[in-house]
């Protein structure tokens, strides 16, 4: 069995594509979904999270459905934290998926098979659904495999197991230490000039985001994310989202072009080629680019538009 959380909040429009996608996913009829549905911050977020909540019970297309609806806002870092705890004591292994991404045909095929595939590889820490269009373009036409390792993690779909995640210490005990610690840092920073600051903005409360700790524990583990180089998963919730609040289109993957049958690879190593690239999307400019990926995929599935 295949065993999937969705968290959601007040955006039913886009939980209505991601479950959508995820539903026309070719092994979604052996999944075992968990949908998590974090309560209304006000009287103003009522009837979003009513609809969130109704369109949950009435999900169709999995081997089950369990609908777990928060009496009060937790709020999106610790929603997440409480349900990845909950889900990761009941079972070894889980896919994740939030409620704004929108999800190759092939996604729960790749997350499952990276999952079967990495389990008791030390070096890798999750497997990503996304991973930036930059790479796609990019990737030297030498490179004989479907996915990469990277020094980061990458949040919108992704799978990992249990003995990653149980001892994550999320009151980030040691922060105090690394955030006197240059080579830290810098090592830190390997995986994006952005992690530890991102991480200062966490613990300093500026912030209040469970995946950079999550990214920490990973740095700390010295484990790698693997990512595919064409997504699987694209965001469609730039500009909305908690944390997502600049609506732009620099980071959409086509996610037509995910490949059902990847590549793996089985030594476990950054390619400095591609490291490049990955480091250097992180430092372009933000342009925007088409949403032809997004309907092209809303085509293939129902026949129109799903973003006009």
């Amino acid at each position: 069995m295949i065993n999937i959380a969705v968290f959601c909040f007040n955006r039913p429009d886009l939980l209505q594509q991601t479950l959508t996608t995820l539903a026309a996913n070719h092994l979604a009829n052996k999944a075992a979904l968990t949908i998590f549905c974090d309560g209304p911050r006000h009287e103003k977020d009522e009837p979003d999270t009513h609809a969130v909540r109704e369109l949950a019970k009435k999900t169709q297309g999995f081997a089950s459905v369990e609908v777990v609806e928060r009496l009060q806002n937790m709020g999106c870092a610790a929603s997440i934290i409480d349900g990845l705890t909950e889900m990761f004591r009941l079972n070894e292994r889980l896919i994740v998926i939030e409620d704004d991404i929108m999800t190759s045909p092939y996604t729960l095929r790749f997350l499952s098979e990276g999952l079967a595939r990495y389990a008791d590889n030390e070096k890798v820490f999750n497997i990503s659904a996304w991973t930036p269009p930059h790479i796609a373009r990019k990737v030297p036409a030498d490179y004989p495999y479907d996915v990469y390792a990277i020094p980061r993690f990458n949040c919108w779909g992704w799978a990992s197991w249990r003995d990653r995640f149980q001892d994550i210490d999320w009151d980030v005990k040691s922060y105090q230490e690394f955030k006197n610690a240059p080579q830290l840092r810098k090592a830190f920073n390997v995986g994006g000039d952005d992690l530890s600051s991102m991480l200062d903005a966490q613990m300093e409360g500026k912030l209040n985001a469970w995946d950079i700790r999550a990214d920490y524990a990973r740095f700390n583990k010295n484990m790698f994310g693997i990512n595919p180089i064409r997504s699987y998963a694209l965001n469609i919730g730039m500009g909305s989202g908690t944390h997502t609040t600049t609506a732009t289109t620099y980071w959409d993957s086509d996610i037509s072009l995910a490949v059902e049958h990847p590549r793996f690879m089985d030594d476990i190593h950054v390619d400095t080629r591609i490291h490049e690239i990955y480091l250097a999307c992180y430092k372009g400019q933000k342009r925007s680019l088409p949403v032809r990926a997004i309907n092209k995929l809303s085509r293939m599935l129902s026949g129109k538009n799903l973003i006009p």
